[in-house]
């Protein structure tokens, strides 16, 4: 019986050394599937390297776990992922052209009755006709137009009013229509509260108007104030049309789906590997419009989850817009046709995702290798503060970092990386082969134990 047991001290040590070996094992370029080589040419402590689309593709990590950088000793160097975003506009003013109008009753045909119609005049010559509800609003009339030189359009969302510092404190409020041919005129804000106020050396003024529209020499070319004030003595100087900022958002990979139809009525797209999709794009090969149901799901042995139904359209250039997710991930998308057939070539399906730049500290001797593909990373991105003190980042913008660049192909592990296991995973498989073991072991000595009591007791007998 005593070599029983040390069978069984011995399997236990053995693999506990094993284990023991994995855990104590450093990464090293080989554990990783593929790789390309990066170009440092400016001196620096810190590069950003723009991730090349393949990451994202064949990364086994949604969030880019297995992503690493070796330099030339074969040595990981810390790194942060970051995501990337478009850069902030800063809110813009320009100057819009002001016509003060003359405003005066039009006189009315002589078989109709009273007139509701006024006559705009502006100094160069410009009249226009105001009937209905707009004649009737009182005030001074302004008409705005682009500067000269602008070409394009310009998204305004705010109106600056500006006028000369008055005698005394004075409210009142402003009314802006929008017009394309100086004929049509459509209500943009009515009624806006507009104030000058002065309390010892503090001024209070309320002079813009939010708008939130678009003016362009093709469309919606002009503007109309029409000034509301008790002040007699209070007229316009001139108007600042206040651009949008931009917001601050992240920047989008592509990532172009697989399709495959089903049925006459319908396809689906699927991508290598799930991903956190914030929107997909459904574009038709050619000019139509196509009524769908559109559906996903995260893996595939999932179910289908309706999305929503949507009209798929490509007429005069124009395209059906994103469609958008929660940023969960996504394995395939379905759309099903509502009383229609699939076109004869199948929609092409985009999904969007963030896109994520990597900031390394250059420790080590360049060349520098970024390497991804490993099923048994775990995550090493450290956060931006830990690659970065607070207190350098004035210095070393994160932005505005030397750039990486991504030069060839770098033979690593091998594909066969994309399915490895973690240390963790191996050792859980390693304890339940040793309690298994451990099982069978007791179960052979307590049969060997019965044997020997069953030969003895016939021995007796």
């Amino acid at each position: 019986m005593k070599w029983m047991k040390a069978v069984v001290c011995t399997t236990l040590l053995a693999l506990s050394g094993m284990a023991f070996c994995d855990e104590m094992q450093t990464e090293s370029p080989r554990d990783y599937a593929f790789g390309r080589s990066l170009e440092t040419s400016v001196p620096s402590q810190w590069y950003r390297v723009l991730l090349p689309l393949a990451v994202y593709e064949q990364s086994t990590s949604p969030n880019l776990d297995d992503v690493r950088v070796f330099n030339q000793s074969g040595e990981p160097v810390p790194f942060s992922l970051v995501t990337a975003t478009r850069p902030q506009v800063v809110a813009q003013s320009t100057a819009l052209r002001l016509f003060p109008l003359d405003a005066s009753p039009l006189a009315a045909a002589p078989d109709a009755g009273e007139s509701n119609k006024i006559l705009l005049r502006s100094g160069n010559g410009v009249e226009i006709v105001l009937e209905g509800q707009k004649a009737a609003v009182a005030g001074q009339h302004y008409l705005l137009t682009l500067p000269e030189q602008a070409t394009g359009e310009m998204a305004i969302s705010q109106l600056q009013l500006l006028w000369n510092t008055p005698q005394a404190p004075w409210q009142g409020t402003a009314s802006v229509y929008y017009s394309e041919d100086l004929k049509r005129w459509y209500t943009l804000r009515e009624d806006m509260p507009l104030l000058d106020v002065m309390s010892g050396q503090d001024r209070l003024k309320l002079d813009r108007i939010d708008t939130d529209t678009v003016l362009s020499p093709d469309a919606n070319r002009y503007l109309m104030v029409v000034l509301n004030t008790q002040s007699q003595g209070m007229t316009l100087t001139g108007v600042n049309a206040i651009s949008a900022p931009a917001q601050m958002a992240p920047e989008a990979i592509d990532l172009e789906g697989e399709g495959e139809q089903l049925s006459t009525s319908e396809a689906q797209w699927h991508w290598a590997q799930p991903q956190p999709l914030s929107a997909i794009s459904i574009l038709l090969n050619g000019d139509g419009v196509l009524p769908v149901e559109i559906a996903w799901r995260s893996t595939e042995k999932d179910t289908w989850h309706p999305l929503k139904k949507e009209v798929l359209y490509r007429l005069e250039g124009k395209t059906s817009p994103p469609v958008s997710l929660s940023g969960g991930l996504v394995q395939a998308v379905k759309i099903t046709t509502l009383n229609a057939r699939l076109p004869e070539y199948l929609p092409g399906v985009t999904g969007h995702r963030d896109r994520y730049d990597l900031v390394f500290n250059a420790q080590g001797k360049a060349p520098y290798v970024l390497a991804w593909g490993n099923g048994a990373a775990k995550p090493a991105s450290v956060e931006p503060d830990m690659l970065i003190p607070a207190d350098l980042r004035k210095t070393y913008d994160m932005e505005r970092l030397p750039q990486a660049d991504i030069l060839d192909d770098v033979a690593l592990g091998g594909e066969g990386r994309l399915t490895a296991t973690s240390a963790s995973e191996r050792e859980s498989r390693m304890n339940a082969l040793l309690v298994w073991g451990v099982l069978i072991a007791g179960v052979i000595l307590l049969a060997g134990m019965a044997w020997r009591i069953w030969r003895e007791t016939q021995r007796k007998a």
